[in-house]
C-alpha cells in the first residue's frame, strides 16, 4: 500500500514537471542570427510604445534597451550566427541580452502580481490578481485624478 502511494506520487510528479517543461516560456530577447534578432528587436522597440507590452518601461530602461539592443545588432553584424563569434564577444552577447530580457521582465504589462487582500468587513483573505500593466494604468490613473482634483492628501480640520 505504501509503494503505491510513492509510485502514484513520482508519477504525479513526473507528469506535472513534464507538462511544465512542455509549455513554452515566451523569452523577451534570444540572439541566433541576424535576421532573427532583427525581427526581434523591431518587435521589441514597437512593444515599447504606447500600449505595447513594454509600454511602462521608463526612458532611463528604455535608453538602456536600445543600446543594448544595438550592440547585439553590432556583434550579430560579424557573424553568419551567434556560434561563430568570439568567445568575448558571446560573452558580451549574453550579456546584453541577460540585461535586455532583466527589464523587459520586470516591466512585462502581461505579468501577473498577485497578492492577499481582506475585503472590507471580513479578515478573511482573498486571492486578488491583476497584470503589472492594469496596476499601473490605476497607479497613473489615481494619480492623475488627485492632481485635477487638487487633493494633495493633506487633510485641515
Amino acid at each position: 500500500m505504501r509503494i503505491a502511494k510513492v509510485v502514484v506520487f513520482a508519477v504525479g510528479l513526473a507528469l506535472s514537471i513534464g507538462a511544465m517543461a512542455a509549455e513554452k516560456l515566451d523569452p523577451a530577447l534570444q540572439a541566433v542570427t541576424k535576421e532573427k534578432f532583427d525581427d526581434q528587436a523591431a518587435a521589441i522597440r514597437q512593444q515599447m510604445k504606447a500600449g505595447g507590452r513594454w509600454e511602462f518601461v521608463d526612458t532611463a530602461e528604455r535608453a538602456s534597451v536600445n543600446s543594448r539592443l544595438d550592440e547585439i545588432a553590432a556583434l550579430l553584424a560579424t557573424a553568419t550566427s551567434a556560434d561563430e563569434l568570439s568567445r568575448d564577444q558571446k560573452g558580451k552577447l549574453l550579456q546584453a541580452q541577460e540585461d535586455v530580457n532583466a527589464i523587459l521582465t520586470k516591466k512585462d504589462g502581461r505579468r501577473l502580481i498577485c497578492q492577499q487582500v481582506a475585503p472590507t468587513g471580513s479578515n478573511r483573505k482573498q486571492k486578488q490578481c491583476s497584470t503589472f500593466a492594469e496596476r499601473e494604468r490605476q497607479r497613473r490613473d489615481s494619480r492623475d485624478f488627485l492632481r485635477q482634483t487638487g487633493d494633495d492628501g493633506i487633510r485641515t480640520n
